[in-house]
């Protein structure tokens, strides 16, 4: 029986890398925001606003001139912000959570997560290959699986970790 666990790194990427991540956070915030905003405006106006019509949007705005920077970071993470906003509504209708709110760009962690597609996501010679960022330095602390997602998140102090969604078997120890 397999199991799924996270596990942090700590990533050390050079100046373009980080420059790459942090317009990806800000791209992701952006889509995340502009979501909300649009399924609030749905709301007012009585119509129905989902995950689908969030994405036709994403879609427009791609083509759009004025958001062409939008092609240059991880279309995944901009996938994964309006699939993170789709859950929070879905949990803040089944009372499980508040209302969505707005992401700020002054919030103390950022982070965007990415899916492992193709086996873009992966770890050899201490280093981790992230999708539009390439070959990533890592301080990897313990072996893993076969990886489903990453989340990458740049803390307040300028730090950068990744955490994986591994699969692990856990091994029976003797009493």
């Amino acid at each position: 029986m397999t199991f799924q666990k996270g596990v942090k790194f700590r990533i050390y990427p050079n100046r373009e890398q980080q420059n790459l991540i942090d317009r990806t956070l800000g791209c992701s915030r952006l889509i995340y925001n502009k979501g909300l905003a649009m399924r609030e405006d749905a709301f007012k106006s009585g119509e129905k606003c989902g995950y689908k019509q969030t994405s036709a949007m994403l879609t427009a705005l791609k083509q759009d001139a004025d958001y062409a920077f939008l092609k240059e970071v991880d279309s995944i993470a901009l996938q994964q912000a309006l699939r993170n906003l789709d859950t929070g509504y879905t949990n803040f209708f089944e009372h499980r959570a508040a209302h969505p709110k707005f992401k700020s760009k002054k919030s103390s962690k950022q982070s965007y997560r990415t899916l492992n597609i193709g086996n873009g996501i992966r770890i050899s010679n201490k280093r981790i290959r992230l999708p539009k960022i390439g070959w990533v330095k890592v301080h990897q602390s313990m072996e893993i699986g076969a990886i489903h997602n990453a989340t990458v998140v740049r803390t307040a102090t300028g730090k950068y970790f990744v955490v994986l969604n591994v699969e692990y078997d856990p091994q029976p120890m003797p009493n």
